[in-house]
C-alpha cells in the first residue's frame, strides 16, 4: 500500500472508533488545565506559559498546586481555544488527529527499522484501537501523553536516519523533538534509552521487550500513588508502552489481527459513551474502581453527589487543609441548594477556619450574606477575598455583580472588565458588563 493509503485507512479506523460527541464536556483535570486556565485565553498572558506550572498557571487559575511543567502542552491548547472556545468536541478532534498521526509515525518507524510494511501496518492498526487509548484520545488533558509520543517518535525517526546516513546534522532535529517531548510530559526523558535499541534493534521480540520495559518505567515510579488515584487513571501510562506491545502482537497472522482490531475497536467504541459527561464517568468509575473513594471518584463526587455521610467521612479523613476545606464547601453548597442558609453558612465558615486563604469559601459566604440582606457583611467577605487574590475571576465577577446591584456602575465595569481579562468566556460577566456600559 502507498503511504497515503495507509494514512487514509488509519484515519478511517480511528475516526470510526473515537468520533467525538458534540455534547461532550470537559472532565476532571480539564477544569484546571483548560477551563480555568487564563494563559491560553489572553494574548498578553501567553509568555507566562513558559514560566508557570500546569495546574496553578496563574493566580487567576485558583490555588490547586501541582509541580508539572508542560509549556508545550499548554501552548497547544492556545490553538484549540481560539478555534473552538470552550467547546470540548473541538479539543477532542485535535486529540484524535494527533492519535492518527502517531499511528502513521509508528507505521513509518517500524517499516524503516524492520523493512516489513505488513508488520508495520498490523502494529499501527492494533495501536489505533487498543482499548487503553480511550483515556488519552477522549480526555483533553490526556493530550500530554499522545503529543509527547508524537515528538518522541519524530526524534526516533530522525535518529534512525542519522545512524543510517551518518549525517550528524540530524542530531539537531533529534534534540529539538526530544526537548519538545519532555516539555510536553516529563516522562518522555526516559524515552532517550531507546536510542541504544534504534542503533541495533536486534530481533523483534527483544526490541519489543525493551520498548515495553522503558515505556512502563514511569508506572514503576508512580506505582505507590496508583491505588489512591484509581485504576481508571493509570491507562494513560500504557500509551507509549503499548507501541511495543502492538509490534509484538503484529507478528500474528492477518486473520487474527483483523479479529483483534474488530474486538479492540468495539470495546473502545463502547467505552466512549462513558467519556461524554462527568456524570456518566462517575457511574463508570464506580463500576471499575476497587476502592470507591479514589481521587477520581472524589473529584466527581465533589460536584454531583449529595451523600452527606460519605462527604463527612471524607472531611474526617482529609489530611490536607485545602482538601478538607473543599469538602466542607461542598457540604455548604448542598445545604445552600436546599435553601438551608444557616447550615450552609456554618460549613462555609468551617472551610474558612480550616483554610484561611480559601477565596471560594469567602465568595460563598458573601453570597449567603447577600441572600440574608446583610450587604455590609457581603462586601466585607468579597474585599477579604480580593485582598487574598486580586486576580481570581470568581471574586472579580461577584464584586462586579455586587456593585451592579447597588448601581455603582463605574465600579461594576471595573471589576467585570478585570474578570473578562482573565476569563473572556465568562458569559455572565460579559452580559452584565454590556448592561453596565449602557447605563449612565
Amino acid at each position: 500500500m502507498k503511504k497515503w493509503m495507509v494514512l487514509a485507512l488509519l484515519a478511517v479506523v480511528c475516526v470510526s472508533v473515537y468520533w467525538p460527541h458534540r455534547n461532550a464536556q470537559f472532565i476532571l483535570d480539564d477544569y484546571y488545565t483548560v477551563v480555568r486556565n487564563p494563559l491560553i485565553k489572553n494574548f498578553f498572558l501567553y509568555p507566562n506559559i513558559w514560566t508557570s506550572r500546569l495546574f496553578d498557571a496563574h493566580q487567576a487559575s485558583g490555588y490547586i498546586k501541582f509541580g508539572y511543567y508542560r509549556p508545550v502542552l499548554e501552548s497547544s491548547w492556545v490553538v484549540d481555544y481560539h478555534l473552538f472556545g470552550l467547546k470540548t468536541f473541538g479539543y477532542q478532534w485535535i486529540n484524535l488527529l494527533i492519535h492518527i498521526l502517531n499511528c502513521f509515525l509508528i507505521y513509518i518507524l517500524w517499516g524503516r527499522l524492520f523493512g516489513e510494511s505488513n508488520l508495520a501496518l498490523k502494529a499501527s492498526l492494533l495501536f489505533a484501537v487498543l482499548p487503553s487509548q480511550e483515556w488519552v484520545v477522549r480526555y483533553v488533558t490526556g493530550r500530554a501523553d499522545e503529543l509527547s509520543v508524537s515528538f518522541a517518535l519524530l526524534a526516533l525517526l530522525f535518529l534512525y536516519d542519522v545512524f543510517r546516513t551518518g549525517k550528524k546534522i540530524g542530531y539537531v532535529a533529534v534534540f529539538i523533538f526530544w526537548a519538545l517531548a519532555a516539555l510536553t510530559r516529563e516522562v518522555a526523558l526516559s524515552y532517550l534509552l531507546l536510542a541504544f535499541f534504534i542503533y541495533r534493534p536486534g530481533t523483534i521480540n527483544r526490541f519489543c521487550l525493551f520498548w515495553i520495559l522503558i515505556g512502563l518505567l514511569p508506572l514503576v515510579l508512580i506505582f505507590s500513588i496508583i491505588p489512591k488515584q484509581g485504576n481508571i487513571l493509570i491507562w494513560h501510562v500504557f500509551y507509549f508502552a503499548s507501541i511495543g506491545l502492538c509490534l509484538w502482537m503484529a507478528q500474528l497472522r492477518w486473520r487474527v489481527i483483523v479479529v483483534l482490531v474488530l474486538l479492540f475497536g468495539a470495546v473502545s467504541f463502547y467505552q466512549g459513551r462513558f467519556w461524554t459527561t462527568e456524570e456518566t464517568l462517575l457511574r463508570h468509575t464506580r463500576s471499575l474502581e476497587w476502592w470507591p473513594r479514589t481521587v477520581t471518584s472524589q473529584q466527581l463526587l465533589m460536584k454531583y453527589d449529595d451523600d452527606i455521610p460519605a462527604i463527612n467521612d471524607l472531611v474526617l479523613h482529609a489530611d490536607d487543609p485545602r482538601i478538607k476545606a473543599m469538602w466542607l464547601r461542598r457540604l455548604g453548597l448542598i445545604y445552600f441548594i436546599h435553601h438551608d442558609l444557616n447550615t450552609a453558612q456554618e460549613y462555609f465558615s468551617k472551610a474558612l477556619s480550616v483554610n484561611a486563604s480559601d477565596v471560594d469559601a469567602l465568595n460563598s459566604l458573601a453570597v449567603v450574606a447577600h441572600q440574608e440582606n446583610q450587604e455590609a457583611e457581603s462586601l466585607n467577605y468579597l474585599n477579604r477575598s480580593f485582598a487574598i487574590n486580586p486576580y481570581y475571576p470568581d471574586t472579580l465577577r461577584t464584586l462586579g455583580i455586587y456593585y451592579y446591584i447597588h448601581q455603582d456602575f463605574p465600579q461594576a465595569r471595573l471589576y467585570l472588565s478585570h474578570c473578562l481579562f482573565f476569563e473572556p468566556d465568562n458569559v455572565q460577566a460579559r452580559q452584565l458588563l454590556n448592561l453596565a456600559n449602557k447605563t449612565n
